[in-house]
């Protein structure tokens, strides 16, 4: 004689089979029964006592559908942090008390910021990594840009070089300290104290890679009276 099903392994054979669902008919058996009680012409071919019923399977077909959708989104989620992780190429991480900021002005008049630092970069790549170039992003100068320089340690001395004349670089999944400085034609409009920054550096494939800092201003008070009287102050 057959064992009656309880109530409680029929609900677990229930939500088995509908977890085996595809999220696209759930969706779509949602959104039909939605119907009757959004759009009046279809609600009217059923009577109120079906409408309620027609109203208590709506809501268990949204909830169905939302519970089934989970899965799906932390997958997704997952997925895109490990492709936007993998296209970081390499992460800059400041070592903010050597970082400084100055303003200077030239001999013939102009006033020059200039920003340097000192950091400390990882090469996520399988490859070796040759930083060219150092660009201040923030604050945003409008004058002109100034031969700067960007040097990577030597993997076997203490020794600082750049890229296109020393050769150096940085091993791949190795970490080398990275020194930088910045010049740009003009002033912020921060005239001293702590600068919020940002420091964008590019390799020799134009990969670029962001990191925001704070950066201390260098220039002492004699420093700021002597860049007014035309004086030209080392940043």
């Amino acid at each position: 004689m057959t064992e009656p099903i309880s109530t409680a392994g029929a609900w677990t054979k229930i939500a088995d089979t509908l977890k085996e669902w595809p999220l696209w008919l759930l969706v779509g058996g949602a959104l039909s029964l939605s119907v009757f009680l959004v759009v009046p012409q279809f609600g009217a071919l059923v009577s109120p006592p079906t409408r309620s019923g027609v109203l208590f399977a709506a809501v268990v077909a949204w909830i169905l559908t939302v519970c089934r959708s989970v899965t799906p989104a932390v997958q997704a989620w997952r997925l895109w942090r490990a492709e936007a992780r993998a296209r970081i190429r390499f992460v800059i991480t400041p070592i903010e008390h050597q970082c400084f900021w100055g303003v200077s002005r030239q001999t013939d008049g102009s006033v020059v910021t200039q920003v340097s630092g000192h950091f400390m970069v990882k090469n996520r790549t399988a490859s070796a990594l040759h930083l060219m170039t150092a660009r201040l992003v923030k604050p945003r100068l409008s004058g002109e840009v100034l031969p700067g320089l960007l040097t990577m340690r030597a993997v076997d001395s203490h020794m600082h070089g750049t890229a296109h004349v020393s050769g150096h670089a940085i091993p791949p999944h190795q970490t080398l300290p990275v020194s930088m400085t910045i010049l740009v034609r003009g002033a912020p409009r921060q005239k001293a104290g702590m600068l919020d920054a940002i420091i964008e550096m590019a390799d020799a494939d134009a990969n670029k890679e962001r990191v925001h800092l704070t950066i201390r201003c260098i220039n002492s008070a004699a420093a700021t009276q002597a860049s007014q009287a035309g004086t030209a102050i080392v940043g």
